[in-house]
């Protein structure tokens, strides 16, 4: 697994920090905050040939998790994707274990930044079963799981250390640091 410390940071993962750190400003619990204390970025990557994948613009949760059960050593990870034209957007993506995103749901470069939060497998199973989350998988980081279904416990805790895969570059302590 690669944890390397960021030497640099390229513009567009800074854009997208910005926007995560403009989102979280106003305090509460947020996926977003989550992703700024326990996230890595990851480089985006095209689509290895032979793997599985789903079709542009479905259900990314689902997709990613999929992928991850198979034994294709890739791991599930959410977070959030700068996508082209700017646009900040909540996903889940594979990673691969020198921190590479692959994303399975959408066109290979249509993603330009990666931050997100790496999970194990056996973790996200246990949410899934607490949560009631296994036929309709909206993420573990979705709010209304979060509120609604888990008490909280990953908005207050973030992700249990055991279940965290480090995977990618850690994030610069501030948005405009590289």
């Amino acid at each position: 697994m690669s944890s390397t410390t960021i030497t640099s940071i390229s513009s567009h993962e800074l854009d997208l920090l910005r926007a995560l750190r403009a989102r979280a400003a106003g305090g509460g619990l947020s996926a977003e905050a989550v992703v700024l204390a326990q996230g890595r970025l990851q480089e985006p990557c095209g689509w290895p040939a032979g793997l599985p994948r789903r079709s542009d613009g479905g259900d990314c949760f689902r997709n990613a998790w999929r992928i991850a059960l198979k034994p294709t050593g890739l791991v599930y990870v959410e977070g959030f994707v700068l996508g082209e034209g700017g646009a900040v957007t909540r996903r889940a993506w594979c990673a691969d274990e020198e921190g590479r995103a692959l994303d399975p749901t959408w066109r290979d470069g249509r993603a330009l930044a990666y931050a997100g939060v790496g999970m194990a497998a056996e973790w996200v199973a246990a949410v899934q079963r607490r949560t009631c989350t296994r036929t309709r998988f909206p993420g573990v980081l979705d709010a209304a799981v979060q509120h609604a279904r888990d008490a909280d416990r990953v908005f207050t805790y973030g992700v249990p250390a055991p279940a965290l895969m480090a995977l990618g570059r850690g994030l610069p302590p501030r948005p405009d640091t590289g």
